[in-house]
């Protein structure tokens, strides 16, 4: 039995070539590369065989890397789109939030704000007695009236301005010097009552219009402030009553008219 020398495939017949790896017949003679199995049967290995399986196994694990590094690009892919798509909505979020930003500047809404704020703080100055834009004649005039206590009507002129001022204790200790002198003189007693509405005292504010309406008994202003001061002090039936007879007097007037919505809304 002759045998290739390179592959070991068993050759029948006269043969340049091995039928089966092509070498060239060189020499015939026992089977090279002879391996025994279990069942002492002999299996023939071809060197090019052999060879060919391991091309065939270095195909493999390179395509197996080429499989595996193209799965990481996918991920890598996958994440950079994930990626992107962050910074995309970031972007969006961003744009919008400066949108609306710049939609409330454009309204005037921060602007209202702060007009608001600064009137209130206005309004808190004036009901306080910190803007005193009369200071300079005040003190004028309470030198004046210290000088010439008799002076009656530079004391009511006094007792204007501090209640003007917000200095509502001196400005009733002024309207009572007037008073003990004119107390008939209903408009500046209702103001003088006005001047402890003003401090919180709504008993006494009552009494003193109250006590001007004997005096004048028509007089449209008291009746009005008197609704005014009865609501504060929550007698509301009190109020009504005094906002409608301020509406009888005159329903055309300033004082009327005020009257009319007080009833309205109350």
């Amino acid at each position: 039995m002759n045998y290739c020398a390179e592959c070991g495939f068993k050759i029948e017949g006269e043969f340049k070539f091995c039928p089966n790896c092509g070498s060239q017949i060189k020499f015939l003679g026992s089977p090279p590369n002879k391996v025994v199995t279990d069942n002492q049967d002999e299996v023939i290995i071809c060197k090019n065989r052999k060879n060919d399986s391991a091309k065939h196994e270095s195909k493999r694990y390179d395509q197996k890397k080429t499989d595996k590094a193209n799965t990481y690009d996918s991920r890598k892919i996958v994440n950079e789109e994930k990626v992107l798509d962050n910074k995309k909505i970031l972007m969006i979020s961003s744009a919008i939030v400066v949108i609306f930003i710049f939609a409330l500047i454009i309204s005037g809404v921060f602007d209202s704000e702060v007009k608001n704020n600064v009137a209130q703080v206005n309004d808190q100055s004036s009901s306080s007695g910190v803007n005193l834009a009369n200071m300079e004649e005040i003190n004028k005039l309470e030198a004046a009236v210290t000088a010439n206590p008799d002076d009656l009507e530079s004391t009511l002129h006094l007792a204007h301005l501090q209640q003007d001022a917000g200095l509502y204790e001196k400005a009733i200790a002024n309207y009572k010097k007037y008073l003990v002198k004119n107390p008939e003189n209903a408009d500046n007693r209702v103001d003088m009552a006005i001047c402890y509405y003003n401090l919180g005292d709504n008993t006494t504010a009552i009494s003193e219009m109250e006590t001007a309406l004997k005096y004048q008994p028509k007089h449209q202003i008291a009746h009005l402030n008197l609704g005014i001061v009865n609501l504060a002090a929550r007698n509301v039936e009190a109020s009504k009553d005094w906002f409608r007879k301020t509406v009888e007097l005159d329903p055309n007037s300033e004082a009327g008219k005020r009257a009319t919505e007080l009833l309205s809304s109350h």
